[in-house]
C-alpha cells in the first residue's frame, strides 16, 4: 500500500464543510444532562398522562418524557407548546413548569375599510375620535362616551333614548 502525502492525510482530517447551525446542533445533541440544572431551561410539553401529569422534553440535554409537575394549568391542548422550566432542589430530573413561553405578535393594527358606502374602523380595546374639546370614545366593553363643551342632537323624525335606566341631569 502506497502511504500519502502529508497534505493528503491532512485533507482526510479536515471535517466536511458544515453550517453553523448543524454543527451547533450536533454539538447540543452530545450535551450531556448537567448534574445540577441551575437558572431557567427551555422545554415542550410532549404529552399529558390520564391523570393529567405532564411530560416534558428538554431537547437541549436530550431528554425526553420527564414527568413535571406544573405551576399552571396544563391539558391537551397545549402538548407541543414550548415551556419555562425550573427544577425542583436543582435535579434536572425534576422539572416543574413554569409556564408557557409566549411568540412574540406584533401589535394589533387598527383597520379602516371603506368601500365607498360606509367607513368601518375595527380596534381590539378603544376608537376615540377628537376634534379640539369634542370627542367620542367607543370601548370594547360596550361603553359609549360623547364628551364636547356643547352636545346637540336633532331629529327630523322621532328621537328615542332607550336604556335600562335613564338618567338626565
Amino acid at each position: 500500500m502506497k502511504p500519502e502525502s502529508k497534505a493528503d492525510a491532512a485533507q482526510a482530517a479536515e471535517p466536511q464543510s458544515m453550517s453553523t447551525e448543524a454543527l451547533l446542533d450536533q454539538v447540543i445533541a452530545r450535551t450531556a444532562p448537567p448534574l445540577r440544572a441551575e437558572g431557567i431551561a427551555v422545554g415542550r410539553l410532549d404529552a399529558v398522562a390520564v391523570d393529567g401529569t405532564p411530560r416534558v422534553a428538554i431537547d437541549m440535554w436530550g431528554l425526553a418524557g420527564l414527568q413535571a409537575r406544573s405551576v399552571v394549568p396544563v391539558d391537551a391542548e397545549h402538548l407541543g407548546q414550548v415551556v419555562a422550566l425550573g427544577f425542583e432542589n436543582a435535579d434536572p430530573r425534576r422539572p416543574i413548569i413554569l409556564g408557557f413561553m409566549i411568540a412574540p405578535q406584533p401589535p394589533a393594527q387598527p383597520e379602516a375599510r371603506v368601500d365607498g358606502q360606509r367607513l368601518v374602523l375595527t380596534a381590539e380595546r378603544d376608537i376615540e375620535l377628537r376634534c379640539g374639546e369634542a370627542a367620542i370614545v367607543l370601548s370594547a366593553d360596550g361603553t359609549v362616551q360623547i364628551r364636547g363643551t356643547y352636545i346637540i342632537s336633532y331629529a327630523t323624525a322621532s328621537q328615542r333614548i332607550l336604556g335600562g335606566s335613564v338618567n338626565l341631569n
